[in-house]
C-alpha cells in the first residue's frame, strides 16, 4: 500500500530524476563588509557534514522505487564569481541571469548537492549570496537556520 509519502517522493524523482519549479527553492541576499571566501567555504563544509540531508542523493529505478543514499563524506557545493570590473547595472543584469539560469539548471536529485551556493562579489566589501536547494532536502523556513549555522561557523573560525 502506498501512502502520500510514497507518492510525494515517487513524484519527485519522475523525470529522468532532474526538479525544477515547483520543488526548487532560492534566495538571493547582500553582504557587505570583509569576508573571507576560503573560511566560509570550509564553514559551508562543515555544515554539510554536520546534517546527512545535505549530503543526501536519491535514484529511481532500484525496484521501481525510490531509494536514498546517504554518503559518508560529500563537499558542498560553492561557485563564486568576481564581478567587480562589471558597471552596477550590468552587475544587476547578469546576477539576475544568473539566478534565472541556476534555477532553469535545477537538480539532477541522483548526482548533484541538493544545496547549492554561489557569492558574486560586486565590490571591495559587497557580495551577493544566491543560495538554491532542492525542497526535498530542506524548505524556505530552514534557510535561516542553515545560514545561521554557516555564519557562526564562519565567525569562529575568522574570530569575528
Amino acid at each position: 500500500m502506498r501512502t502520500d509519502a510514497d507518492a510525494e517522493g515517487h513524484a519527485l524523482l519522475q523525470s529522468d530524476g532532474f526538479a525544477i519549479g515547483a520543488y526548487f527553492e532560492q534566495a538571493s541576499f547582500d553582504l557587505r563588509g570583509e569576508f573571507n571566501i576560503a573560511a566560509f567555504a570550509a564553514s559551508l563544509d562543515v555544515l554539510v557534514q554536520r546534517h546527512t540531508v545535505l549530503r543526501t542523493n536519491f535514484y529511481s529505478g532500484w525496484k521501481d522505487e525510490p531509494l536514498q543514499v546517504v554518503y559518508r563524506n560529500k563537499r558542498s557545493e560553492l561557485y563564486v564569481e568576481d564581478l567587480r570590473d562589471m558597471e552596477e547595472e550590468k552587475q544587476n543584469e547578469y546576477m539576475l541571469e544568473f539566478t534565472r539560469q541556476d534555477k532553469q539548471r535545477g537538480f539532477d536529485l541522483a548526482q548533484d548537492a541538493l544545496m547549492r551556493v554561489a557569492v558574486l562579489r560586486t565590490g571591495e566589501e559587497s557580495y551577493r549570496f544566491v543560495w538554491s536547494f532542492h525542497h526535498i532536502v530542506m524548505d524556505g523556513w530552514c534557510l535561516s537556520l542553515v545560514t545561521n549555522e554557516v555564519f557562526a561557523s564562519y565567525f569562529c573560525d575568522t574570530g569575528s
